[in-house]
């Protein structure tokens, strides 16, 4: 699997035609990344955590934008509540809760101190997982894949 397929998982099949005048793996990775934050699809959060409740808003918009329940309010408002030191606690507990439903929350790797999260259903978890996606030996290996926090 090849970072278009990734592409068309992530995003809208009609943007694979923005990737044809792209060649190098690191262009399309930075494409993915600016197409990510210009349409929303990702959450963009420093390390240090989140502001108000921008995990749960980022689910309702999802959730508004596919016409689809991945939480009940009651489950928002415990996720809004939600007391944590590393957010990718609060990443694992947001997917214990949308797996239910059949996805989850995953971080593609970035070079920045910031996460960049998306919303994707879990039947492509394998193909999501399973490529290195950033080319940065300053970066661990583990992270230059999409990761789940599960």
């Amino acid at each position: 699997m090849g970072f278009k397929d990734i592409v068309s998982i992530i995003f809208d099949e009609s943007v694979l035609r923005g990737l044809n005048d792209l060649d190098k793996k690191e262009d399309i990775y930075q494409w993915i990344l600016e197409h990510g934050m210009s349409t929303k699809r990702f959450l963009y959060l420093d390390f240090r955590g989140e502001e108000d409740y921008e995990i749960v808003n980022f689910i309702l918009d999802y959730e508004s934008k596919y016409d689809i329940e991945l939480a009940s309010q009651k489950e928002l408002g415990q996720l809004g509540e939600y007391e944590y030191e590393f957010l990718q606690e609060k990443i694992r507990e947001v997917n214990k809760i949308i797996s239910s439903k059949g996805y989850g929350l995953f971080s593609f790797p970035t070079t920045g101190d910031y996460y960049a999260l998306f919303i994707s259903i879990l039947a492509n978890k394998k193909e999501l997982l399973q490529d290195e996606l950033l080319v940065n030996e300053n970066v661990p290996l583990r992270e230059r894949y999409i990761q789940l926090y599960e």
